[in-house]
Parts: C-alpha cells; structure tokens; sequence
C-alpha cells in the first residue's frame, strides 16, 4: 500500500500543470492554433479543464478508498503519503480555479459553450463532495488515533511496551502524520469550494 501512495503522489506531482494562479485572471488571451475558429479552440481548452478534473477526481478516489477501508492508512508513512496526496490535488484545484477565471474573463455569452461548462461545474461540485467525504473519514482517523494515544499512554506507564502492537513512539509518529493529515484537508476543502464557485461563475458567463 506504501508503494502505492507513493506512486500516487509522484503522479499528481505531475498531472494538472496548469497557469498557476495568483490571484488574478490571467490578462493574455490563450494561443490559438491556426485553423481553429474562436469556439473550437475554447472548447478545446473546455475539455483540457475537464481531463484535469477527472485527474483528479480520480485521486479523490483513490484516498476515499484508502480511508474508507477496515484498517486505514497502515502507520505514519502511509498518513503522509496520503497527506502529500492530497496537498497535492488541492494545488491542482487551485490551477484549475486559475484557468476558469481565465476563461470566464474571455468568454462570449451565447456562444453555445455551456454544455462543457455545465460539464465543468457538474465535475468540480462533484470533486467538492468527495473533498467533503475525505475530511469527515478524516476526522474519524483522528479520533481513532486519539483514542489509541490515550489507551497506549496508560499501558506505557503500567509498564507494557506495546498495545496491540504498536510501541508508544509509533503511535505518536501517526499522531503527528494524523495531524498534519487534517491540516492538509482544510486546504483541500478551500480548493474544492473555491473551484465550485468559479466553474459556477464560468457556466454563468458562458450562457
């Protein structure tokens, strides 16, 4: 599983390089390939954001199946895998935020585009959703790994090295990951609602 997330996480490193996004739209007008009328090239650039949505929305799958699963992340390295995961997805968001505000600031009403914004929209309230099921399985990792914590604290002092397996010092090592963990899913949950609202705006503007 640790090989897995690590993989995972290389891959998200790589997908959705996109304009990064400082907090403006982007003033020069994309590059549009000769031969192309102004709608094709647009709804070319609608289809490269929905390919990096179901990217990842892909991903947001992979970490629910990961949380979601009887015995969760298996220790400290796996958390962080998983953390690095996620931060990593949530930037992407944030890359996709920055191409729709792009496109919202070029695109014509009525130019027969809405079905690939609504697509876009429909995508990113889905992505939303499942950033919103991350958090709360999330949340029930925490308290488990809380609850574990204070077990394991009390064995230690009577004097048992271990509880159920793990040693003190492990647990406090996944304590650590846990925390950074929820750290990175508010992140996460800004994103995805910041790229809720700017697909919303996009499908707006594009009817």
């Amino acid at each position: 599983m640790k090989n897995r997330f690590a993989l995972s996480a290389g891959l998200i490193l790589l997908a959705g390089m996109g304009l990064a996004f400082a907090g403006t739209a982007v003033k020069t007008a994309p590059v549009q390939s000769p031969g192309l009328t102004q709608d094709e090239a647009k709804v070319r650039e609608f289809k490269d954001i929905l390919f990096k949505l179901v990217r990842q929305d892909e991903y947001m799958d992979e970490a629910i199946e990961t949380l979601d699963s009887s015995g969760g992340p298996a220790g400290a390295g796996d958390i962080s895998a998983l953390s690095l995961s996620l931060k990593s997805i949530a930037k992407n968001l944030n890359r996709i935020s920055a191409l729709n505000k792009t496109e919202f600031a070029a695109i014509q009403p009525g130019s027969n585009l809405s079905a690939y914004t609504n697509a876009i929209l429909s995508y990113s309230r889905k992505v939303n959703r499942k950033a919103g099921q991350v958090n709360a399985l999330v949340a029930q990792l925490a308290s488990r790994n809380r609850k574990a914590s204070m077990r394991d604290a009390v064995s230690s002092r009577k004097g048992v090295k271990k509880a159920r397996g793990k040693k003190l010092t492990q647990l406090l090592e996944e304590q650590k990951a846990v925390e950074k963990l929820a750290s990175d899913v508010k992140v996460l949950r800004a994103a995805s609602r910041d790229l809720t609202a700017t697909s919303k705006w996009l499908y707006i503007a594009s009817k």
